[in-house]
């Protein structure tokens, strides 16, 4: 279930200090679901979805999976659009009906000039007080409902942070989610960084930043919006379930939704260098006896003869150890 695309990739995973993950579809199960549409002017729920799903169509965004799905769950009607525009980290945007409609960050609508009321405001702090995310559908200048979508912390995620902080590494969670959002759902994670409200950009800074502390990084996502992460860190770590992007841009494919793979591809890389190192010192051990005993002539060619391919089954077994370490 973990494929390493090049050989010295396992050397620097062996080295990694810092492990940096991305919240949503990665510590989190991807299965983000639509629990709820709040209007806050004429539009009904199923015009609000009709809408969103219109303008996510075309993207491989997880969040416009889930709005589409919806969509399609009530029959949502399909508009036509016009000058459709995809904003990395931020939102979408599309003329529809002659309408310009946008969906997205409050944060991406607000610096469009497109802000929420206070009463608007508290309703979404309410959300998202309970880890739901929310994306706002704003029409022309105005926000017109936002939508709460929520994705649980995948089962394994606890034990795998849990163990890789146990092994020395530093653990980072990055999100573009708010940083309420962040908070509530990565939670039982324990004493972890948390930065939220990060662009696609910003991840790859933050990578930067960490690794100009001397940290050796390890990036895990599985998002288009990780591809520049995975690039900068020392070691990209993809999980097969994201996008074509991401697991392009990666040095480490997990082929299973099982994030403990990526302990698994640490503990890997670290016994594969240990057995490398005790191989070239059992070769260079056997070397050093046998060659001067053989040049004294206290060695005959017979027992030369066959003690050099014990000196080779020797390597052969203790190599062999790693299958059966993970066999355990």
């Amino acid at each position: 279930g973990i494929l390493v695309k090049r050989g010295e990739v396992l050397e620097r995973l062996s080295k990694v200090t810092a492990y940096v993950f991305d919240k949503t579809g990665t510590l989190t199960d991807g299965d983000l679901t639509v629990v709820g549409v709040t209007s806050f002017n004429d539009l009904s729920e199923h015009q609000v979805l009709s809408l969103a799903a219109s303008v996510e169509q075309y993207s491989e965004h997880i969040i416009a999976t889930a709005i589409v799905d919806k969509a399609k769950h009530y029959h949502c009607e399909r508009y036509t659009l016009q000058n459709f525009q995809a904003f990395p980290g931020q939102g979408v945007s599309a003329v529809v009906n002659g309408d310009e409609i946008k969906l997205g960050t409050a944060e991406w609508l607000a610096a469009n000039d497109i802000t929420l009321s206070s009463s608007q405001l508290e309703q979404v702090s309410m959300t998202e007080e309970k880890g739901i995310s929310c994306v706002f559908l704003a029409r022309n200048t105005q926000i017109e409902a936002f939508i709460g979508l929520s994705d649980e912390l995948r089962t394994e995620a606890v034990d795998v942070v849990l163990q890789l902080k146990q092994l020395g590494n530093n653990i980072t969670v990055l999100s573009g989610d708010r940083q309420i959002v962040v908070d509530s759902v990565t939670r039982s994670l324990g004493d972890v960084k948390r930065f939220a409200e990060v662009l696609p950009a910003e991840k790859s800074a933050a990578i930067k930043t960490i690794q100009s502390e001397g940290a050796v990084v390890a990036m895990v996502g599985d998002g288009v919006n990780d591809a520049p992460a995975l690039i900068q860190a020392d070691v990209g770590i993809a999980m097969a379930s994201g996008t074509d992007v991401s697991i392009e841009s990666a040095d480490v494919v997990i082929s299973h939704q099982d994030l403990s793979k990526v302990l698994e591809a640490s503990l890997l890389a670290k016994t594969t260098l240990r057995i490398i190192r005790q191989n070239i010192v059992l070769s260079i051990t056997y070397n050093v006896i046998m060659v001067p005993l053989a040049m004294l002539a206290w060695v005959n060619p017979l027992i030369a003869a066959i003690t050099m391919p014990i000196s080779s089954l020797l390597v052969i077994g203790n190599a062999s150890r790693i299958a059966r370490y993970f066999k355990k």
